[in-house]
């Protein structure tokens, strides 16, 4: 009992990391494990090292910082007054802004070989998750099609309302899985056969199950690992084939698999209607264009500092009314677009502060020696096109445990080979 304690404290970024990977696909049955496992994280320094050396990794850390000064802004968003109750609310949901970086940061967070057990963790929970919701898809098939004609998404197992996030994970997993069989040299067959059969898993999950954001991610990653191996490794032949193999499959994806030739449909209807002056309301596309149009119009009367995060939803309203826009209130929805969302809650403050934090390992190099953060980061930016990922739990938690994570030397934690 004791050498298990031991283990706990002296393993506390890694235990938290494993719980807030498997939590993000039970989001939608309850947020605590991903909650635990965040605190837990923020807690590994207190066990191993104190906490000045908690903060003094987390000051050497040029991410940790950037992650810092969005958070601050966050806090200082409170001076906009408002909704209250939903600032508080807001201020807590973006701790992790805070904590992982405080935990993660420290040269003893992790041990050899442990990022690898997180990353297999994310990609098994998600695989998981996707089976059991494509064979609910199966078994529910006809009225399940006929939900996606209504521009309803096709249910996943345990997240309800985060089925963009799932479609997120799905393309950072693909990302992951592409970097153990194209790049790391996996030295075992049993493990590069698990990696194939789980990234085919993966592909087949994206062109069936997948939000069109998560296609979207896919695609954007695919091509940037495209880039990578015809200029980078050198892999000409490899890129090319990889790149009509795709191409191919995208084009067949929308003629022959249901789900995504109703999608597909369903598109371009949604369209028709926005670019027609039709009602567009229930028309999930057509309605984030009309939020991109109002939520643009907020922010050109809050250029600077932006209404605050607390008070997006009652300027929004505010504005839709203004503009006479046929949407009823319940489609009244907020900019499904990061960079807008900041625009529109922190102003061009806010807005830069974003970028420096996104761009940052752009800026200094990193994604150019570093597959995965290249990938975390395409996913990342193709997705802020389209939601406002780091609004919600599951998003902000992902984006700073996995911004962190594989950001990590990887020469300081030795980690060892598969």
């Amino acid at each position: 009992m004791k050498n298990a304690i031991k283990w706990f404290a002296a393993n506390m970024a890694f235990v938290g990391a494993l719980l807030v990977s498997v939590g993000f696909c039970v989001a939608g049955k309850s947020p605590a494990l991903q909650s635990i496992g965040v605190v837990i994280i923020f807690l590994h320094p207190f066990f191993n090292g104190g906490i000045k050396t908690g903060l003094r990794n987390l000051y050497l850390n040029q991410y940790a910082l950037a992650m810092a000064i969005y958070y601050v802004l966050i806090l200082l968003s409170g001076f906009h007054g408002g909704n209250l109750h939903l600032y508080s609310q807001l201020v807590v949901m973006q701790l992790p802004l805070i904590f992982i970086p405080f935990g993660l940061s420290g040269s003893n967070a992790l041990k050899p070989g442990q990022k690898n057990i997180i990353f297999a963790t994310l990609i098994l929970a998600v695989a998981l998750t996707g089976v059991a919701s494509f064979l609910n898809y199966i078994i529910n098939f006809k009225e399940i099609q006929e939900q996606i004609t209504h521009s309803k998404p096709i249910p996943i197992i345990n997240m309800a309302s985060f089925h963009i996030y799932y479609s997120v994970l799905l393309a950072f997993s693909a990302g992951i899985l592409q970097w153990y069989i194209f790049f790391n040299d996996i030295q075992k067959a049993i493990y590069k056969r698990m990696a194939w059969t789980l990234l085919i898993i993966i592909v087949i999950l994206l062109h069936t199950i997948s939000a069109r954001t998560g296609l979207f991610c896919f695609y954007a990653e695919a091509g940037v690992s495209i880039l990578w191996l015809i200029f980078k490794a050198k892999k000409i032949v490899l890129g090319l084939g990889i790149a009509i193999g795709l191409g191919i499959m995208a084009f067949a994806a929308t003629k022959i698999i249901p789900s995504e030739k109703n999608r597909f449909e369903n598109t371009q209807l949604d369209l028709h209607k926005y670019e027609s002056g039709d009602n567009i309301n229930h028309y999930s596309l057509s309605m984030r264009f009309e939020a991109l149009k109002v939520g643009w119009a907020v922010f050109e009367r809050n250029m600077i500092t932006g209404v605050g995060p607390a008070n997006v939803i009652t300027a929004m309203d505010a504005q839709y009314t203004l503009e006479n826009s046929e949407l009823i209130t319940v489609n009244r929805i907020k900019p499904h677009n990061e960079f807008l969302y900041a625009l529109v809650s922190m102003g061009i403050i806010g807005f830069v502060a974003l970028c420096f934090m996104i761009f940052l390992p752009v800026f200094n190099g990193t994604v150019f020696r570093n597959y995965i953060f290249l990938m975390f980061i395409v996913v990342c930016i193709a997705s802020f096109q389209v939601e406002y990922l780091l609004e919600r739990q599951v998003g902000i938690t992902f984006f700073c445990l996995f911004y962190i994570l594989v950001g990590m030397d990887d020469k300081q934690l030795k980690g060892k080979q598969l």
